[in-house]
């Protein structure tokens, strides 16, 4: 399923703290930091400046996005438990952000990278490294991403749809970015009910630089 409707998509067609400070749907973990450039581009939809930020990763390929998911979470848990050379239990941060890249042809094969951001007080210094050879720490540099929230809780094919949602408004608009493949976040742990918060995030071409700077 992932193969068939991303291919299509992309045929036709990640820190998360603002400069005014964390926002609630962070519930008082370490996000990455952004700044908003551009509110206006539709319902739930913000162009977002993130700064470049480190966070810990892992790969996983040839299973569905939810088994993809809990593979990643689980190894990335056992990080921040302990299961690195320092022996350091790390605190939990959000999101839990996991880049979708589509594979090519009628039969090809998903990736996923699945990320925890590494809290504030290791930003610079850079987090323990990992025992598990899966894992491994992941700069990313500062870009501007769209980005799309939605509430409730989230599957394969909602993000699939909210991905469409968000493109499908990218083109109406005629603004530019690049569909090699996106971020689904996460902010929730699975027990809570109510207010929960997801995103898409879709990178930004280079036009989209000079979009106005929100006061």
């Amino acid at each position: 399923m992932w193969c068939t409707v991303l291919t299509l998509l992309a045929l036709t067609s990640p820190l998360c703290v603002k400069d005014d400070g964390p926002p609630e749907f962070c519930h008082e973990l370490d996000c990455p930091r952004y700044t908003v450039k551009d509110s206006t581009l539709g319902p739930d939809v913000e162009l977002r400046s993130y700064e470049a930020g480190v966070w810990v990763s892992t790969n996983v390929k040839g299973v569905h996005y939810d088994k993809a998911v809990g593979t990643g979470f689980m190894r990335l848990f056992a990080y921040i438990s302990g299961a690195n050379e320092d022996m350091k239990k790390i605190p939990m941060t959000a999101p839990v952000r996991v880049e979708l890249t589509p594979g090519e042809g009628p039969f090809c094969e998903d990736h996923f990278k699945v990320s925890f951001f590494v809290p504030f007080n290791m930003q610079e210094s850079g987090p323990p490294a990992p025992v598990d050879s899966t894992l491994f720490v992941d700069p990313a540099p500062a870009a501007d991403y769209y980005v799309l929230s939605y509430p409730g809780r989230t599957n394969e094919k909602e993000i699939i749809d909210q991905a469409t949602r968000l493109v499908q408004s990218l083109d109406d608009q005629m603004l530019p970015y690049d569909f090699s493949s996106f971020f689904a976040a996460g902010y929730d742990s699975p027990f809570r009910i109510f207010n929960r918060h997801n995103e898409v995030w879709v990178a930004a071409g280079a036009a989209a630089a000079g979009a106005k700077q929100q006061p």
